[in-house]
């Protein structure tokens, strides 16, 4: 929240990033949430109140340029660590909602710049690689989806691992049309070359630099590997030490060639070399700050959990990480030598990589490659402003966000001494350290807090409750739920209640005698606000809209008949395959509506299909392949990617 109480800030050094370098022995005078001059100490007027740290060193707040973040708790944690502009690389609508609440001054955070969704093609399993993407496969596709993102509000568009180079060019042309920045992964079927020729401009975690840039052998291996399926997914894939072997042999004058072209049309690399380091290299469950990490999230840090590594061994994982931390030195080595553009940047939340703290751990790394502590604290406050065009973040200077950072130590003879500031400013508001751990204490509150069965409202007359449940995630108790039901008319009527740390969620689907979708209706409460959504079928045609949190809507039309998927209810999805089966006893695979990613990524549905495997059920959907077993009355699971829910009764 701005503080728009004028101060004035004593400050012994300040590291302006302006032409005027390092002053020392200031006055810094803030009014509205904006410093109004910065001048020496003997000549400024004091005004408002006094804020003397005048032993300490004054820079503007970091930035952490590739985030994932989901909820106030990581926010707050950015803060607690002086990160007071983040730019977040998987959009969801919440995150336009929280930007604007921000910018207003209504909420206390860093500055939120979002990317979209993750804009993927169709990899091996039909899917794209992370549930709620959207799948892009040609050029009208690409354009459709990034006028519609450009109109919601959105500022880049995230290409992702599967992208066909159609596709790709697709959205280049689509981002140049609209002013949009087309960044994210060098798609796995291209170079970094052929990606910047179909006008991607950024690029993420240093990925594929090496595609194209290997000694002619091991760019054989390399290709061979991919055409055995070693791919960005499950089994042994990219990761695996036998792929890393090959993408390790650059040849050095290839590599020269690619920095210095991305220094003359000034595309830009976040390396995020912490995330590699950390999702390949040793997971230390000791870890303090795991206290400030949801526990289903720090579930799925465990190696078993996730699908990217299960498949090596931790001594596999370690040969890895040792390749891919020296072939990412060299690349960025490389890049540094030639001049081009680097943002900095962490991944959170991949696994032990922490919101906040982990930013600084991520700028020692980059000194590996060359880098001075100076120009690393200039590339993660200025450098990061001027690329997002924040024209008015990233100084200390007057005109400029009251956005500040207070250190003990000397920033620009180690990087170091960014840990655990003394004190943040963000938008003139001060928290000095007690406030800052008190944020660090509200974070743990938040991401360990339990779900509140109360906030979930009574059976409604004329239904009967099937159950209460408990949902466990990993193993990890995250919500509880209440299935109610009622039958009339030859319809059945399932009302599926979710509550989590997060908020409340209701389901509510009606299913024919055939077990096909009626009507459904979703709506999620939480802090952010509230999103609504409704399916009313006419003859063989759905009419789908709903209304989000960040005040956008949709109003489409998709044909029918289709059977519920299990975001719209689990129970009505078992309920409804079980009346199907009745039908007609042969059919084993029926169409199904799912609006979990279109509510995500804010385009329209786009139905999947389902089908038995054994005891199982399979809905496969553009973003996604879903495996739900049990019954309605009973233990029922859910299993996707980084997902593995577990519904029983309450008090089982």
């Amino acid at each position: 929240m701005n503080d728009a109480t004028p101060m004035t800030i004593l400050a012994g050094t300040v590291l302006s990033m302006t032409d005027r370098g390092v002053l020392r022995d200031q006055a810094i005078t803030v009014a509205d949430g904006r410093i109004t001059r910065v001048a020496p100490r003997a000549e400024q007027q004091i005004t408002g109140r006094v804020v003397d740290w005048r032993d300490r060193t004054i820079l503007p707040g970091l930035a952490d340029c590739h985030v994932h973040v989901e909820d106030r708790a990581d926010m707050l944690g950015y803060l607690a660590h002086g990160v007071t502009l983040v730019r977040n690389m998987r959009g969801k609508p919440w995150h336009l909602a929280w930007r604007r609440r921000v910018a207003e001054g209504t909420e206390l955070g860093p500055y939120l710049v979002t990317s979209t969704a993750m804009a993927d093609g169709r990899g091996a399993p039909g899917t794209t690689v992370w549930p709620d993407s959207a799948q892009i496969t040609d050029r009208a596709s690409a354009h459709a989806a990034v006028n519609r993102w450009a109109e919601l509000g959105y500022q880049q568009v995230k290409a992702y691992q599967w992208l066909s180079g159609e596709a790709l060019e697709g959205l280049g042309e689509a981002c140049r049309d609209t002013g949009m920045a087309l960044v994210g992964h060098c798609p796995q079927a291209l170079t970094v070359h052929q990606a910047i020729d179909r006008g991607q401009t950024g690029f993420e975690h240093l990925n594929n630099y090496e595609y194209g840039s290997l000694r002619p052998a091991a760019q054989e291996r390399l290709d061979a590997f991919f055409a055995q399926g070693f791919s960005y997914g499950r089994g042994r894939n990219r990761f695996s030490p036998e792929a890393a072997q090959a993408a390790s042999d650059i040849d050095d004058d290839k590599i020269a060639a690619l920095a210095q072209r991305m220094a003359a049309e000034n595309i830009t690399s976040c390396p995020t070399l912490i995330v590699l380091d950390r999702l390949l290299g040793h997971r230390d469950f000791t870890e303090p700050r795991l206290r400030l990490t949801d526990p289903v999230l720090a579930r799925t840090w465990r190696s078993e959990n996730d699908f990217r590594v299960q498949a090596l061994t931790p001594d596999e994982l370690q040969g890895t990480a040792d390749l891919f931390h020296e072939r990412s030195r060299r690349i960025l080595a490389a890049l540094r030598d030639a001049g081009a553009p680097v943002l900095v940047g962490t991944d959170t939340h991949n696994a032990f990589v922490f919101h906040g703290s982990s930013l600084v751990e991520e700028l020692e790394l980059m000194t590996g490659a060359g880098y001075t502590s100076a120009e690393l604290v200039r590339l993660a406050t200025r450098g990061a402003a001027d690329y997002l065009g924040l024209t008015d973040r990233g100084r200390v200077d007057a005109g400029f966000v009251a956005d500040l950072v207070a250190v003990t130590g000397d920033p620009h003879a180690s990087v170091t001494a960014l840990k655990d500031p003394a004190a943040v400013v963000v938008g003139g508001t001060v928290l000095e350290r007690p406030q800052l751990d008190a944020l660090l204490d509200e974070v743990e509150a938040l991401v360990h807090a339990e779900p509140d069965r109360a906030r979930l409202r009574p059976v409604e007359p004329g239904e009967r409750l099937v159950g209460d449940f408990e949902r466990s995630n990993f193993g990890q108790f995250e919500a509880a739920t209440r299935i109610s039901s009622r039958s009339d008319n030859g319809t059945t009527t399932w009302r599926e209640q979710v509550a989590t740390r997060h908020g409340v969620e209701t389901r509510t689907a009606v299913i024919d005698t055939a077990g096909y979708l009626v009507s459904a209706d979703v709506e999620r409460h939480r802090e952010e606000g509230v999103d609504v959504a409704s399916v009313r079928r006419d003859g063989d045609r759905y009419t789908v809209r709903w209304s989000v949190l960040d005040g956008s809507e949709l109003d489409v039309e998709i044909g029918g008949p289709l059977l519920p998927g299990a975001d719209l209810g689990v129970s009505a999805l078992l309920a409804a395959v079980r009346r199907a089966q009745d039908q007609d006893e042969d059919q084993g695979r029926w169409p199904v509506l799912s609006l979990r990613a279109g509510l995500a990524n804010g385009l329209p549905p786009v139905p999947g299909t389902l089908e038995r495997d054994g005891d199982e059920l399979v809905q496969r959907t553009t973003d996604a392949v879903v495996r739900i077993a049990g019954d309605v009355a009973g233990e029922h699971t859910v299993q996707a990617p980084m997902t593995q829910l577990a519904h029983r009764r309450a008090g089982d």
